[in-house]
């Protein structure tokens, strides 16, 4: 986390010592766009295993420093497991379809070059789960959740901003005896501002 931080200061800082001093538009009206994404995978294990997510989120300025919208998203966890008496080993899926309300807290000059900020809302979520390509009796669970996040928006030009935020999760099963979950993510992304 510390390097990711690090290595986006570094990029700001390099890119003002080249002139450039570019600031989002961010202003009442303004519609924001985003998408982030994380890919996590054992490279080491013998079998395979890997996390994805992927976010996508609209949202709209109702003062430079507030924004409020909807995001969507998909995860998918796979991994393989040995058979007990095979060679070949079994394919395990969980795959989550998620959406829900969420808002902006830009800190900081809205003509500041990085612009730290805060997300947080709620999720509705789906989630699916797969054996070797079959539904299993898991399928089709909803979980209520809450979501938030700390982050930093490097502005590249007026419209445009990349992103590194730290993302917290907290999920919980709509039935009693589901478990609850939590989860972190170190998210990568782009911010789109669409203005007049």
């Amino acid at each position: 986390m510390k390097k990711f931080m690090l290595l986006t200061m570094m990029l700001a800082l390099a890119i003002s010592a080249m002139g450039q001093s570019y600031a989002t538009i961010r202003q009442s009206g303004t519609i924001m766009i985003s998408g982030a994404g994380t890919y996590e995978t054992d490279l080491s294990a013998d079998l395979k295993e890997s996390d994805w997510n992927l976010g996508v989120d609209g949202a709209l300025f109702f003062f430079p420093w507030l924004a409020a919208g909807l995001e969507f998203g998909y995860q998918k966890h796979f991994e393989e497991f040995e058979r007990f008496g095979e060679t070949e080993p079994g394919e395990r899926e969980n795959i989550g379809k998620y959406f829900g309300p969420r808002a902006y807290i830009f800190l900081g000059s809205k003509r500041s070059q990085l612009t730290p900020f805060i997300k947080g809302g709620a999720n509705y979520l789906v989630r699916n789960s797969l054996i070797d390509g079959e539904e299993t009796l898991l399928n089709n669970q909803t979980e209520l959740g809450l979501t938030a996040s700390a982050g930093l928006l490097l502005n590249l030009a007026k419209n445009v901003g990349l992103t590194i935020e730290s993302e917290y999760n907290f999920e919980k099963g709509t039935e009693v005896e589901d478990i609850d979950t939590e989860q972190l993510l170190i998210k990568f992304g782009i911010k789109s501002f669409l203005t007049d």
